[in-house]
């Protein structure tokens, strides 16, 4: 799957910022200085680089199709 620019609707492989749940590409960013924006931690901008997205292991819940020995 691949994303698509909010602003241009151009196909993209890695967004460089994000407005809200939307991804804006590296060349529209920079072209409307959201990349400095979402440097500031104020509003809806923010970037996608320093962003996690895995889910860290808890070892109090068990796997959904792990098999389990009963």
């Amino acid at each position: 799957m691949r994303l698509h620019c909010a602003l241009c609707g151009r196909r993209m492989e890695k967004a460089a910022v994000m407005i809200g749940a939307m991804p804006v590409g590296p060349t529209c960013a920079r072209k409307a200085g959201l990349i400095e924006l979402s440097k500031r931690k104020s509003g809806l901008v923010f970037p996608v680089v320093g962003r996690k997205s895995a889910p860290k292991n808890d070892r109090n819940t068990i796997d959904l199709f792990d098999e389990v020995d009963e």
